[in-house]
């Protein structure tokens, strides 16, 4: 099995997502724009239950696709019921929302809608592929179940 099919989109997007929030937050500090009106003790809050979200999360799309099936067998059960691509959503859901807070950055929140969108056109080639290898049941699972957030998208 190659890399590209075991691992998909998955680390391009974590890639592209740490590199956007560290210039998003870099250019928030350089021209001193203002932060989040939170208190402290609310955005850890946020940041505490957003991380155990977005682990749970992703550990649940892990279990969901046990690795000698992947590639082979369509998975639409367990996570992959109600997120098309759950260890995506995990981070981009929750840990980059939550961090957002955590460190009270509006442009990490901007970022995160904006990562959602460009993860979601990033794994338009691994849906193509998913598409050839198992048709119109995927197809069918496209139109039932959204990319990273049940439901909306």
């Amino acid at each position: 099995m190659d890399r590209k099919r075991l691992f998909g989109s998955g680390p391009a997007c974590f890639i592209v997502g740490i590199i956007l929030v560290l210039i998003v937050y870099y250019l928030e500090l350089l021209f001193k724009i203002p932060k989040i009106q939170v208190s402290d003790y609310l955005s850890n809050l946020i940041f505490i239950i957003a991380i155990i979200l977005a682990l749970a999360v992703m550990v649940w799309g892990f279990a969901s696709l046990p690795f000698k099936k992947r590639g082979k067998e369509l998975i639409t059960d367990k996570a992959f019921k109600y997120i098309r691509h759950p260890i995506y959503a995990g981070f981009l859901d929750f840990f980059v929302f939550g961090l957002g807070f955590y460190l009270k950055s509006y442009g990490i929140l901007i970022s995160g809608i904006i990562l959602i969108f460009l993860c979601g056109k990033m794994v338009e080639k691994e849906e193509k592929y998913l598409i050839k290898q198992f048709g119109q049941k995927y197809q069918d699972y496209q139109k039932r179940t959204k990319k990273f957030i049940p439901w909306v998208y």
